[in-house]
């Protein structure tokens, strides 16, 4: 599902009323009513309700939620924050539609309003949109901190008030318990603070048009359930082992077999039909004691490193994918290897840990980096690649992996809180799934391992790295309903993969 920011969401509001003839009014209809309906929802039986609007469009939005509450029953009280003087077009025709039984109310003392925020069953906010950026203003951060600290439910009319539509920061928002977006999600709502301040999403199209919402020339989207399920590599009933393709993982130094083994672990599990691991003999043993599934190659020396000319032609013409990366360190032997398989082979490739560090240092090589080729880089990895610092804020990573991935003319796995995934043509996915439980040593491996699995069963590299990245993150989030993620090991975590698939299969 497309993302988009706040000034493209106004041209796809002025396309679909001057472009396309659809009125204003209708759309404020859809939406007002697909607000009500949340708190309908939201409440389950009629109680009373407060409705707080402001002076444009989001504010019509809250007059047309309070008239259908009303004539469903709910005891609506509005509260126009700016009064009504100022009140244009649609808001002051929704306004005007307003029933009797509607009460609408001047603006209180901080007291009185505290009191009328208890005594509601739910509060609608409808006072800002994603025109309004920087900090609240009195009365509107008060009005914040009294929302923010009852036990009233919210429900945000597209956005909440005080959020950032474009960069997701904010100093103070008001925390919704729903927030039902109109169009299309706002870029700012998958920040950290803008996932705190909306609660649960309700997307609401309204009336418009498809080709306007699903618009290609907005090159930023997040992958929702169904897409990720659109994206599943196909298992016929007739298929044997070799349909499902082999991954061969150069990984795990002797200091760091675990590395090997976890990344084997995301490439089995991803559905892969035969994963071969590459790895120093020292490693052996405890991966087939760990993993007796795995074919193996064994290689001398401590780390990975270059192989044979006649053995990587073998490797390729076997083989449907590569990894290389995890816990092989920096060190010329395994460099030697890197090289090798971006000169000499052909086969889609997933570059993880050492191997980006190598890349960082070696200009010649990113020369070298291709459409078949994903990077899976946390922050302080990206930084080193890019020569410059680590970009924390939310809204410039998007621009970070899009504009690396056009650069480098590959895939590019940004990891961290919403991962993003950037095409060469720097297209990027967010990812929504995933929590505190994956910030651990070895979540990296599995998600390196899974990225190469998918791409053995075919799929593109984008949509491999996008789809890995959802199934591991819908893992995690699976185990912390059960447990916290205070003590969960990156191998535990890795025993739910089955069970995200199965949460991905049933919305297909």
């Amino acid at each position: 599902m497309n993302v988009v920011t706040a000034a493209e969401m106004r041209e796809i509001d002025r396309s679909a009323i001057e472009d396309r003839g659809i009125p204003g009014a209708d759309l404020m209809e859809r939406a007002g009513q697909a607000i009500a309906e949340a708190c309908a929802d939201l409440l389950q039986q009629p109680g009373p309700v407060l409705v707080l609007c402001g002076k444009g469009n989001n504010g019509g939005d809250g007059f047309v939620a309070a008239r259908y509450l009303a004539q469903s029953g709910y005891d609506v009280y509005i509260l126009p924050v700016f009064g009504t003087a100022d009140l244009k077009g649609d808001a002051r025709s929704a306004h005007g539609l307003l029933p009797g039984s509607v009460r609408v109310l001047s603006l209180p003392s901080r007291e009185e309003f505290r009191d009328l925020v208890l005594s509601a069953d739910a509060v609608i906010d409808a006072i800002l949109g994603t025109g309004s950026s920087g900090e609240l203003r009195t009365p509107l951060d008060w009005i914040a901190e009294e929302l923010n600290s009852a036990a009233t439910p919210v429900i945000a009319a597209d956005i909440p008030t005080g959020l950032d539509a474009d960069t997701g920061e904010s100093s103070l928002a008001i925390r919704a318990a729903v927030t039902v977006t109109i169009g299309r999600p706002k870029i700012g709502m998958l920040s950290p603070a803008g996932i705190d301040a909306c609660g649960r999403v309700r997307v609401e199209p309204v009336q418009f048009p498809t080709e306007l919402l699903d618009d290609p020339k907005h090159e930023r989207r997040t992958l929702t359930l169904s897409e990720a399920a659109a994206l599943l590599p196909p298992r016929p009933p007739d298929s044997h082992k070799g349909t499902f393709g082999t991954a061969v993982l150069f990984a795990g130094s002797t200091q760091m077999p675990g590395a090997a083994i976890l990344c084997a672990i995301g490439a089995l599990r991803s559905g892969a039909g035969l994963v071969r691991v590459a790895t120093p003999r020292a490693n052996r043993d405890a991966i087939v004691a760990r993993l007796p599934e795995c074919l193996h190659m064994t290689l001398q020396g401590d780390v990975p490193g270059t192989i044979g000319e006649g053995e990587l032609a073998r490797l390729e013409n076997d083989s449907e994918s590569f990894l290389a990366g995890p816990g092989c360190t920096t060190g010329p032997q395994f460099a030697r290897l890197v090289e090798q398989l971006l000169r000499e082979s052909t086969t889609p490739l997933v570059l993880d840990a050492d191997a980006i560090t190598i890349l960082a240092k070696r200009p010649d090589l990113q020369a070298l980096l291709s459409p078949r080729v994903v990077l899976t880089p946390h922050p302080g990895e990206m930084a080193r690649l890019t020569g410059g610092p680590v970009r924390t804020r939310f809204s410039e990573r998007w621009s970070w992996a899009a504009d690396t991935a056009r650069k480098l003319e590959c895939t590019v796995v940004l990891k961290g809180f919403g991962t993003l995934v950037a095409d060469p043509q720097g297209r990027v996915t967010h990812v929504p799934t995933g929590n505190t439980a994956l910030a651990r040593g070895g979540s990296g491996d599995v998600l390196a391992g899974m990225i190469c699995g998918l791409l053995a069963q075919g799929c593109g590299p984008a949509d491999a790295a996008a789809l890995g990245a959802f199934v591991c993150g819908l893992a995690a989030d699976i185990a912390i309903r059960e447990v916290s993620p205070r003590g969960l090991a990156t191998s535990e975590i890795a025993d739910r993969i089955p069970a995200a698939w199965r949460e991905i299969e049933r919305n297909r």
